[in-house]
Formats: structure tokens, C-alpha cells, sequence
């Protein structure tokens, strides 16, 4: 979604017509899910991805006319059976998706451009969960018109019956008039804090900020945090080493500890493990962590399931990293996999459909 927001961005700045598409609705099995989005320029680039590339050509067409009218346009694509050899794509993913196109002007229609551009603005930036509106089909468009586009407080979305959790078409009746509402509940990025700025936590840094999670790096060496890649960190924090047992970080930050020293990591994990984090992975051996719980455990005494649960130490999944960059990728991988609920095994054991998330998180505690 970063993407995205940074080509409306540099578009409001430059005056460049585009057109919004985004997936409203999906049956069955497609290669993105209700939200995804992507930015067809009017030059023909295309900022994003909807598909395995199958379905952003044809979306070009329908932009131009999008362009031309003003109007925002749905279209639909089948790709299931024989409907799929109707489009020639061949894809085979056994599914159909609706498609919103939603025209970005900024210098012709300013007003809506803006309204577009600050909702995508939520959806890279947002701190704290939001959610987000845009009319389909209207029984009054002189009243409530199609293409409209609007945040939903929590009053409105009690109003209009919407679930916490929103996120797919809704019919609805909106100031006396019935709508067809795409809503979209807006997640906050990941919020990933990274304890040390060594080496090894250089491709860490990288493949979260890839990810488009919040990056903040806590180090007392200044010459370390101004590394490149740790300083295009959304956050760098220099500590002294005594404050390493008093940081503060968000309640649902992800946090791994990488400092390679006994010291710190013991000052971190008092402070975090009774923290209500959901994710705390310290990297190093298993004996050094456990020497560490066990003098933590002489002085405030055991542990409660739930410390014992978030704690992943060895941090990362078992995929045999040895190298910075696996290793970063173990870790990415495991706080993915903790964050969906997912169990990180191989998917040719999962009989669920594949974006199926679980109602429990998998939490496993380690030894």
C-alpha cells in the first residue's frame, strides 16, 4: 500500500491523472484479497499489484475511459472454468473478483483527488485502526453519489450496522438514502522495534521497511545509528546503556532483541517480558536467554503463560538461516506468521483456504 500512496502523492504534486483500482469483492481462490489496490498512470505504468500481472492490461483500457468520463467504473473478471478461457489470461485461480476504478485527477477534480489521496494516506501512515468508505451504488446520486469516498467514525459505522472489523461491499441506508458500500477497516503498520543496530540488523531493518511495517531502532552508539539503512528507519532512538531497562515501546509493538550483549538483553527482557507486547524475540543462544529468565525469575519470580508465550527465543523460524539476510528473513517470517495466527509451516500441509485466518492466535511456547 506504501507504493501506492507515494504515486498519489508525487501525482498531487505534479498534477498527473491516474485511476485507483481496487479489489471490492472476491470469490473464491484470487491472488489478492478485498483492499488491495494499485495506481494505473495515465502514461500506462501501473504502481502496484492485483494480480499475478493477468488483469492490470485490460484495467488500462477501462482507465482511459475511466479518465474520459470523470466516472468511477466496476468491472468484474472471472477466472474460473471457462469463463477464464473467455478472458485468454489462463490463470486458472479458480476464482472471480470485483474491481472498482476510481478516477484521480488532481487538477481537474481537486477536491476528490484530495479526498482519495487522504484516505490511501491511513492506509500507508495510520497509527491507530480506521476505517474507510466509498459508495458503489446509490439510490440517490444527487444526495450520495457514486465514487464518493469518506472515514467512518464509530458513531456512523453503529449507524450504518457495520462490523468492528469491516472490510467488503454492504448494503446500507446512509442519510435516508440505500447504498452499496465498499468498506474497509485500515490496519496501523506493523509496528517492529529492533533493539541494537549492529550489523545484522542492517537487512532486518531493510525487509520490514520492504514490508511497509514502522521501523524504530534503539541503539546507545550514535556512529552505528547513522548507517544508512538503520537512519531510513521511520524511528532511530539513541539510548545511554542504564536506559535500556526503562524504554518505553507501544503496547502492540513487535520487538527483537539484538543487542549481543548479556547486560543489555538482561535490562531489555526485565522491562519486556512483563510488558503487554504481543511478540518479544531475543537473538542469540537459548542458554544465554535462559541464564537471563532465570535470573530474572530469582528476583520477581515465575513467569505467566502469557511471558512465556510471546517470548521467541532463538528468535525466527527453523529454515536453517545462517547469514544475516536468512536470518532476517526467519524473524520477518515468524512475526508474519504470529501476526496472522498462522502456524509458518509449509503450505502443502494446509487443507484451509489459504487466506483464512485463524480466530485464535497460534501462540507455542518455547523451551
Amino acid at each position: 500500500m506504501m507504493e501506492v500512496y507515494r504515486g498519489l502523492k508525487c501525482c498531487l504534486q505534479s498534477r498527473e491523472r491516474g485511476v485507483v483500482a481496487t479489489i471490492i469483492h472476491v470469490e473464491g481462490s484470487t491472488y489478492r484479497r478485498e483492499g488491495a489496490a494499485c495506481l494505473l498512470l495515465e502514461h500506462g505504468e501501473v504502481i502496484g499489484t492485483l494480480s499475478a500481472g493477468c488483469v492490470e492490461s485490460d484495467l488500462l483500457e477501462h482507465a482511459r475511459h475511466v479518465l474520459q468520463t470523470g466516472r468511477p467504473a466496476v468491472h468484474r473478471y472471472d477466472f474460473r472454468a471457462e469463463e477464464d478461457l473467455l478472458w485468454g489470461l489462463g490463470v486458472g485461480c479458480n476464482g472471480a473478483m470485483q474491481i472498482l476504478l476510481q478516477p484521480y485527477d488532481p487538477k481537474h477534480a481537486p477536491h476528490q483527488a484530495e479526498q482519495l489521496f487522504h484516505i490511501y494516506e491511513a492506509k500507508a501512515m495510520t497509527r491507530e485502526v480506521c476505517m474507510s468508505g466509498v459508495i458503489i451504488q446509490t439510490g440517490d446520486p444527487a444526495k450520495q453519489p457514486v465514487g464518493s469516498v469518506f472515514f467512518l467514525d464509530q458513531d456512523e459505522q453503529q449507524k450504518l450496522g457495520l462490523p468492528a472489523q469491516a472490510k467488503g461491499l454492504y448494503q446500507v441506508i446512509r442519510d435516508e438514502v440505500e447504498i452499496t458500500l465498499f468498506a474497509e477497516t485500515i490496519q496501523p503498520r506493523t509496528p517492529l522495534v529492533i533493539c541494537g543496530a549492529g550489523p545484522d540488523a542492517v537487512p532486518l531493518v531493510r525487509g520490514a521497511r520492504a514490508l511497509g511495517w514502522h521501523v524504530t531502532v534503539i541503539d546507545h552508539r550514535q556512529l552505528s545509528l547513522r548507517h544508512p539503512v538503520i537512519a531510513d528507519a521511520d524511528e532511530v532512538v539513541l539510548v545511554a546503556r542504564q536506559e535500556y531497562g526503562s524504554i518505553s515501546v507501544r503496547e502492540d509493538a513487535y520487538v527483537v532483541v539484538m543487542t549481543h550483549q548479556y547486560e543489555l538483553d538482561l535490562m531489555l527482557l526485565r522491562r519486556l517480558m512483563e510488558s503487554p507486547i504481543p511478540y518479544l524475540g531475543v537473538l542469540g543462544p537459548r542458554r544465554r536467554t535462559e541464564q537471563i529468565l532465570r535470573e530474572i525469575s530469582e528476583e520477581r519470580g515465575r513467569f505467566d503463560q502469557d511471558e512465556r508465550n510471546k517470548l521467541h527465543a532463538p528468535v525466527g523460524l527453523d529454515i536453517g538461516a545462517d547469514s544475516p539476510e536468512e536470518i532476517a528473513l526467519s524473524i520477518l517470517a515468524e512475526i508474519s506468521s504470529c501476526r496472522s495466527g498462522r502456524s509458518g509451516l509449509s503450505l502443502k500441509g494446509r487443507s484451509e483456504p489459504l487466506h483464512e485466518r485463524r480466530k485464535e492466535p497460534l501462540l507455542a511456547a518455547k523451551s
